[in-house]
């Protein structure tokens, strides 16, 4: 079986090719705010390398936020579009858990502004829920949680930046989803920030 897993909800373009539960190519750029560019370039790229096409692709996994407004979509967008023309199986997995697999932790991703989508896992299993939060007060939702390592934009809570192979990540989550019967379903997870007055 052939899958495409795709990420473009934070700063990185992420693009994997997986053939029977091996890795064939991974590729992760940083393109903070030049997904929406770069990504039908670099995914054309990548599959002519392989001499693999869209329409021969069994299945594609997307992240599908928080992160990014414009980021979460562009992936969600191509996957939409290619179940119209080919009989792919579509899955998605939540941008935050990508950034621990299938693993223990604490993810954090740029919501801007001086706020971060965060989420703690434990065994790949959530046990908050996803939320936006002020740079702030990361220290003291990190405390209330049993798994202190921190994954993703560490470096926005006062953590040296430390490499994902986000690619792997989503794969070895996708394993876990369902795929998704109804492309119409396929909708992005935003959060709002909500204005207490």
């Amino acid at each position: 079986m052939k899958t495409l897993v795709m990420d473009t909800s934070t700063q990185y373009l992420v693009i994997g090719l997986y053939e029977d539960d091996h890795l064939v190519d991974g590729y992760m750029h940083y393109g903070k705010m030049r997904q929406s560019e770069d990504a039908i370039p670099a995914l054309k790229r990548i599959l002519d390398t392989h001499q693999w096409s869209l329409k021969t692709l069994d299945e594609m996994v997307v992240t599908r936020g928080p992160g990014s407004y414009t980021g979460v979509r562009v992936a969600l967008t191509i996957a939409k579009t290619l179940a119209t023309i080919s009989k792919v199986r579509l899955k998605t997995v939540s941008s935050l858990q990508a950034m621990v697999g299938t693993g223990s932790g604490i993810a954090v991703i740029d919501a801007r502004s001086e706020k971060i989508f965060v989420c703690a896992y434990q065994d790949g299993k959530a046990l908050t829920e996803e939320k936006m939060i002020h740079q702030s007060e990361f220290e003291d939702f990190r405390r209330s949680c049993p798994c202190q390592e921190v994954y993703g934009d560490r470096e926005l809570v006062n953590e040296s930046p430390k490499e994902i192979l986000l690619y792997q990540t989503i794969y070895d989550l996708s394993r876990h989803e369902k795929v998704i019967e109804d492309v119409d379903f396929l909708v992005p997870t935003y959060i709002k920030d909500v204005m207490v007055r």
